[in-house]
């Protein structure tokens, strides 16, 4: 005779080993089409636990995460899954070596690349500088720049104590090529290390410049020959022998695109049929507009001889 207690004990092992096998099958089954494989991320890495006080340095925007999980967790997954980071917590001002940390909700993590990273950790710093302007392209060939007015005229720099100390200068570029009026701009101020380098690890405050230019007429000297002009002839019997030019150069100013093509300035005529003599005559300058000469008139001086004597004593 079986004994009832014997007989539920075996119903029970029974009914055990069902779900035991179903189980196995079940693994079974998803590890067939589900397989554990691992996949490589590239991960912003993040800076955690910095002072507020401090800046760091040469911290790379990505590592390289590689993790471990079920063929679909990893199929779809957002890089956002993963999390890289560096803890500076307690970190001094000065050069560290920092293991770069790494999280996976959906599986492990099998290997961050770089392991670790050097940084640099700075005092954060500001200080008020002075802005200038520089001039890109050359204004009107008649006009110079007279002045530059910035607003505001000095600006707050922020940043690691030991690029404020490479600082050179603020500037705002500002572009004059053709131009001759008054005109203002709005222009993003520009940091520069002493180096020539340009300084984007720092911020700039306010980030624009207002920048109002003014011109001003600007004026050429230059030496110019003297031509004399005729007009009308000499009373018979008469010649001109010379005819000499005193001075025969003038200094004039103006325009510089006048000033460049100007090649010689002319007199008023000289009347010759009032001329019996040797005589100087003071003669008036033809001056183009626009145009300033260091003397208003010149003097003409003219040697004539009496033709009608010679033919006479012929």
């Amino acid at each position: 005779m079986i004994n009832k207690n014997t007989e539920n004990r075996d119903k029970w092992f029974a009914r055990f080993m069902c779900v035991l096998i179903a189980c196995c099958l079940w693994l079974y089954v998803m590890s067939e089409q589900n397989p554990i494989v691992e996949k490589e991320f590239a991960v912003p890495l993040v800076s955690r636990n910095l002072t507020e006080s401090m800046i760091v340095f040469n911290v790379p925007e990505k590592v390289s995460v590689r993790v471990r999980g079920t063929r679909t967790a990893l199929a779809n997954m957002p890089e956002s899954d993963i999390f890289a980071f560096v803890n500076l917590n307690k970190l001094s001002v000065g050069t560290h070596t920092v293991l770069i940390n790494a999280r996976f909700a959906r599986g492990d993590v099998v290997q961050v690349t770089p392991p670790a990273v050097n940084l640099f950790i700075d005092v954060k710093k500001d200080k008020i500088v002075p802005v200038t302007a520089e001039i890109i392209g050359s204004p009107n060939k008649d006009f110079a720049v007279e002045e530059h007015r910035l607003t505001p005229s000095e600006v707050k720099i922020q940043g690691a104590a030991t690029r404020l100390e490479a600082l050179d200068k603020i500037f705002v570029p500002v572009d004059v090529g053709g131009r001759s009026e008054e005109f203002t701009v709005t222009q993003k101020p520009l940091a520069v290390a002493k180096d020539g380098m340009d300084m984007q690890d720092v911020t700039i405050d306010p980030a624009e410049v207002i920048v109002h230019t003014k011109f001003k007429k600007r004026s050429q000297t230059a030496t110019v020959l003297v031509k004399a002009v005729y007009k009308g002839a000499l009373p018979d019997g008469l010649k001109i022998t010379s005819s000499t030019v005193n001075p025969f150069k003038v200094t004039v100013s103006g325009a510089p695109s006048v000033i460049d093509n100007l090649k010689e300035l002319e007199l008023e005529p000289v009347r010759l049929d009032s001329i019996t003599k040797n005589t100087t005559v003071p003669v008036k300058i033809i001056l183009p507009d626009g145009v300033r000469a260091d003397r208003q008139t010149v003097d003409i001086d003219l040697t004539v001889e009496n033709t009608s004597a010679e033919n006479t004593n012929e």
